[in-house]
């Protein structure tokens, strides 16, 4: 990756979609990001939905100090419940969208995760 490549916290958990997950992944490291993917589990390996593995690079308490272009969360059920769950992942998106960087989120992760954490109040949501 060159030095100007745009930073990306793509953040996992047990029961989150894997297509939504994997192909936020792919696309963005095809554009040339880099992508760091944190588990929000305890390990580095999530259970996602449909019996499929995925194995992060990172834990996302690693990643707490770490500043991000982009934070982006995959959605499905319960993953999005788990991230919502995760105090850190909070915490670090809190901090992103204070700083007026970009979060995004797919699925069930903008009701379930941004809007209990109160970062879609006041703003126009675009869904496709």
């Amino acid at each position: 990756m060159s030095s100007t490549s745009k930073k990306v916290l793509v953040p996992v958990a047990n029961g989150s979609e894997p297509i939504e997950s994997v192909i936020t992944i792919d696309v963005l490291r095809r554009s040339g990001a880099d992508v760091t993917v944190a588990s929000v589990e305890k390990q580095l390996r999530v259970d996602a939905c449909h019996g499929v593995k995925i194995v992060a690079d990172a834990l996302v308490s690693d990643c707490r100090d770490a500043v991000f272009d982009l934070i982006a969360l995959p959605g499905g059920m319960p993953g999005a419940t788990n991230l919502k769950e995760s105090e850190v992942l909070e915490s670090i998106v809190k901090k992103q969208a204070s700083a007026g960087r970009l979060y995004a989120a797919v699925c069930a992760s903008p009701a379930v995760a941004l809007g209990s954490w109160g970062l879609l109040k006041g703003l126009k949501v675009r869904v496709r």
